[in-house]
């Protein structure tokens, strides 16, 4: 895996970082996404009240950290588009959330919708279950919100997560004078990784 871009001299940190790269599809391109398919076994459903716990332990799995306490979640579940529109992928056997995205408005902008927190659990990824809950959730802001587009923000070095949302018709952002050699090294990162 290649290294991330040079970190910009001191004077110019405060307009580069911590910025993380952000991808967008619009409304239409969203329109023309595939339903994805739910493996067998599961489901992917929107949020119901008991889920909190285990949604908890599953972001703490996908790398957000134990920052995510019980009042954190409740405060960030309080959104409508979060409570309606945030989808979950269950498992049948014993119904522990395995995949899940919240759904979200970007800030200041009510026409454009936001996939927050995208998380698998490491033991269902590559299993499509990511990419269902994701579909869900930008087929809901585009169809019942209204939203012209969707973004979503992620880390340089979510590789999968990144060559997932590719896939899905996500386009990246080239929204700062650092994008454009993030990106590059982003795409050298997949290209290795499918060797």
């Amino acid at each position: 895996m290649r290294a991330p871009p040079p970190i910009p001299p001191d004077s110019e940190r405060v307009l580069y970082l911590p910025m993380q790269p952000s991808m967008e599809i619009s409304a239409e391109r969203a329109r023309l996404m595939p339903a994805a398919p739910v493996p067998d076994g599961f489901d992917v459903r929107a949020f119901r009240p008991g889920d909190e716990e285990s949604w908890i332990d599953l972001i703490s799995t996908g790398g957000f950290g134990d920052r995510w306490t019980r009042s954190r979640f409740d405060e960030y579940l309080e959104g409508a588009e979060r409570r309606a529109g945030s989808r979950l992928a269950v498992s049948r056997a014993d119904g522990r959330i395995l995949a899940a995205t919240f759904a979200s408005l970007e800030d200041g902008e009510n026409d454009v919708g936001r996939l927050d927190f995208v998380v698998a659990h490491p033991e269902v990824r590559g299993t499509g279950l990511g990419r269902a809950v994701c579909s869900a959730v930008v087929q809901y802001l585009i169809n019942k919100r209204g939203c012209g587009s969707v973004v979503l923000y992620t880390d340089d070095w979510r590789t999968p997560a990144i060559g997932l949302y590719l896939s899905m018709g996500f386009k990246p952002r080239l929204n700062r004078p650092d994008m454009p050699a993030r990106w590059d090294a982003i795409r050298a990162n997949l290209a290795e990784s499918v060797r």
